[in-house]
């Protein structure tokens, strides 16, 4: 069977102008990958631009598929409903839903009547399972982790456990990728991914949510061996033209010590190129960021998240201290590892000192490039709950977290406060830095003096937005770069 595996890679509410879209989507190629390995064919419509309905159905139409498969996070649900409706409506074709969105709420998945089924949870060996029950080779109604309708009966089968074993998975299928039609920083790496998973209960986050829908839900973190690892990567340096390094996705490839030791050890005697990575301050100290570098390390995403230590800490469920934070930019300032701040703003309970402390930690911290967010309660999350229970949302149409605007009814942040900081959070955190840097006799009351102007609603907006524009011209080069990393 051919299988018109579709994924959406696109939005169209987001605040920074010129953002590339379109990146290598691991999970597409791990789907195409394993039924390909199974003996079936995948034709991959990979959208990285808004589709109508006429050059979607001649796409979809010219495939002879036999099923119409998406991959949907909840941020990009709103498209492939639409997709979904167009399909069914032309073609008739059974239509399933996996990834992120349909794990975390199956349930109001399938309130759209154009699709059939959904997988809750990992959908490598589910897709296979019912591709060839559609065949005639099983029953559809007993693939496990699917639920559905057919033929006339809804039916849910318990969750299959975990793939403990990710050796056992093929390589992405990098071949269904356009890489020119590609946002031009994938071009430069290879994205990879070591390992799935998350132990962390960090309450915005959707893993404590994907964590218990496992019947083995303690093995939820999983990491390929090292060599697995570094063979795929070998594979492709060896093929690619104008890679200039290697992209880890993982949540924190440092997690686990003995796996870190021996990929920092042969990682460098076969591969020669560097490496960006994620983690966790709290999981970094000068020995694992010194072992980084040899390893050829130039750039670590860690997540700051919020500068107020309170809010971090019970509203996040993040308990890392503002000196732990710190001390992980400045070793990784000391070893010359390039660093990336991530940041979020517009939670439940979160103020405007709130949004300024997260401002003053990134002045403090320092970090080469900084990234802000605006938080998007994504179902089945603790704060999700919150949300709901304290009758917070206003809207469902945001689709991505690069916005001006939040989904949710803010009491603590204006809608001014919140354009303000998106667009020009990194000349604020560098002014912040550059007070910080004076004697306290003339820092401290320059920083309640531009804490004031900020937050009072005396200070007409444009003032504001024009200061800002100012800084930005001001701006070191080093300081400039928000989002490319």
């Amino acid at each position: 069977m051919r299988i018109a595996l579709i994924y959406p890679d696109y939005y169209h509410s987001g605040c920074i102008e010129g953002e590339p879209q379109g990146r290598v989507h691991l999970g597409s190629g791990y789907l195409s990958a394993v039924l390909a390995e199974a003996g079936h064919e995948t034709a991959f419509l990979h959208l990285v631009d808004p589709a109508g309905r006429e050059g979607f159905l001649e796409w979809l139409c010219s495939r002879d598929a036999g099923l119409v498969a998406f991959s949907s996070t909840s941020l990009m649900f709103s498209k492939v409903r639409q997709m979904a409706r167009w399909a069914k409506e032309e073609t008739g074709l059974p239509v399933v839903v996996g990834g992120v969105h349909p794990t975390l709420d199956p349930l109001g998945t399938l309130e759209e009547e154009s699709i059939d089924f959904v997988c809750v949870g990992e959908g490598e060996a589910a897709l296979v399972e019912l591709v060839e029950s559609l065949e005639g080779r099983g029953q559809v109604d007993e693939v496990a982790s699917l639920m559905g309708r057919w033929r006339g009966r809804d039916f849910a089968v318990p969750v299959r456990p975990l793939l403990e074993d990710l050796d056992a998975l093929p390589f992405p299928d990098r071949s269904i990728f356009d890489m020119e039609r590609m946002a031009p920083d994938q071009l430069e790496r290879i994205s990879v991914m070591a390992s799935r998973g998350c132990p962390y209960h960090c309450r915005y986050c959707s893993n404590h949510a994907q964590k218990s829908v496992y019947p083995n839900g303690g093995h939820y973190v999983r990491f390929r061996s090292v060599d697995n690892v570094l063979s795929e990567i070998e594979e492709l340096a060896a093929t690619a033209e104008g890679i200039d390094h290697v992209r880890f996705d993982d949540d924190i490839l440092t997690l686990r010590p003995k796996w870190f030791e021996e990929f920092v050890r042969e990682y460098p005697r076969r591969v020669d190129l560097p490496f960006i990575c994620n983690s966790r301050v709290d999981l970094l100290d000068e020995e694992k960021i010194a072992r980084l570098k040899e390893a050829g390390c130039k750039t670590i995403c860690m997540g700051i998240e919020s500068g107020n230590p309170w809010l971090r800490g019970n509203v996040l469920g993040r308990r890392m201290s503002d000196e732990r934070i710190l001390d992980a930019f400045r070793l990784c300032r000391k070893y010359g590892i390039g660093t990336v701040s991530l940041n979020m703003m517009g939670f439940p309970q979160e103020d405007f000192s709130m949004v300024l402390d997260t401002i003053k930690l990134n002045g403090r911290a320092e970090p080469g490039i900084t990234q802000i967010t605006v938080f998007y309660p994504f179902p089945g999350t603790e704060l999700y709950h919150t949300c709901r229970e304290e009758g917070l949302f206003v809207t469902d149409d945001t689709d991505t977290l690069f916005t001006r605007r939040s989904a949710l009814k803010l009491g603590g942040i204006s809608d001014n406060q919140m354009e303000l900081v998106s667009e020009f959070f990194t000349p604020l955190a560098w002014l912040y830095n550059q007070i910080f840097t004076l004697p306290s006799s003339l820092s401290r009351p320059l920083e309640r003096s531009v804490d004031f102007m900020l937050s009072s609603g005396r200070i007409p907006y444009a003032w504001k937005r024009r200061m800002a524009e100012r800084l930005l011209v001001r701006l070191p080069w080093e300081w400039y770069m928000t989002t490319k990393y």
